[in-house]
């Protein structure tokens, strides 16, 4: 397998650190868009599962993020990082033009990859979202209107997230794994990108319905970080939409015991092998 790290110009010129895992004789391309604060190496474990399956995985880091340039944690909107995404959709499209492309965004990233996928659909076979919501976690009134207030005035002002990482896995080491992340920053945000998360569902639900392509839904029965994956499910009028619910799973799938991330990938593999039948 080959493992190559690069670099691409993004949005205002930041450079955009991606990394892609190539086994031979791949069958398909997964690009991977991560969540708030976190990073392309989180999902290491995932990525081996994939390209154990021969998949050729491909993900960058946000702007703001990991080992891209940018301001830590701030956005206008998300669909900035969605236009980052489809430029390395391009990269990939010109190294493998002749594999189909399933785009996997998690928490945040699946609301990044909703966007792109209103915008770019052609481009990809089919879509899963992991630890989706059309809510953010339960955040108190006075930081949602101090964030909107802000946003407007003041879009670089830096606040707490109330983040908890215990709420993202049921694993103690996963979780100890992410607080001592030095690539990751999940305590404060800027007001702009708390604002592009609290009122994204809102600037897209009247155009979800335009995606036709298949879309998986990958959720933790316990996740409290997004909310209302049904939802979104709802508002999509596609016959090809699968829901999958996991119990005793927090946020994040990939990242639980080893039994229910294993169950969560498996389903997750078997789902794209099925697709590329059609």
């Amino acid at each position: 397998m080959e493992l190559k790290q690069d670099y691409f110009a993004g949005g205002k010129n930041h450079k955009i650190f991606f990394q892609s895992w190539i086994p031979n004789n791949p069958k398909a391309i997964i690009q991977i868009i991560h969540g708030f604060a976190e990073h392309s190496g989180r999902y290491k474990y995932l990525i081996d599962k994939l390209t154990s399956a021969n998949f050729i995985v491909y993900v960058n880091d946000h702007r703001g993020h990991g080992r891209s340039e940018g301001r830590r944690n701030h956005i206008r909107s998300l669909t900035e990082f969605a236009e980052d995404c489809y430029n390395l959709t391009n990269i990939i499209k010109k190294a493998h033009p002749n594999l189909d492309l399933f785009l996997l965004g998690h928490s945040m990233g699946s609301s990044v990859a909703q966007r792109y996928a209103i915008q770019h659909q052609d481009e990809i076979k089919g879509l899963i979202l992991s630890g989706t919501g059309s809510k953010v976690q339960e955040t108190p009134i006075i930081m949602v209107k101090l964030a909107s207030i802000m946003s407007k005035i003041f879009p670089t002002f830096s606040g707490p997230t109330g983040i908890d990482p215990n709420n993202l896995s049921s694993d103690p080491k996963s979780v100890d794994n992410y607080k001592n992340d030095p690539l990751i920053n999940y305590k404060k945000s800027t007001a702009a990108m708390g604002m592009s998360m609290f009122k994204h569902y809102s600037e897209v639900k009247d155009k979800i319905s335009s995606i036709k392509i298949p879309v998986l839904f990958q959720s933790g029965e316990d996740d409290i970080m997004m909310l209302d994956a049904e939802e979104i499910f709802e508002d999509l009028t596609i016959k090809d939409k699968t829901m999958k619910t996991y119990p005793n799973c927090k946020h994040e799938m990939y990242t639980e015991s080893l039994q229910n991330k294993d169950l969560a990938i498996n389903d997750l593999i078997s789902w794209i092998l099925t697709h590329l039948q059609d």
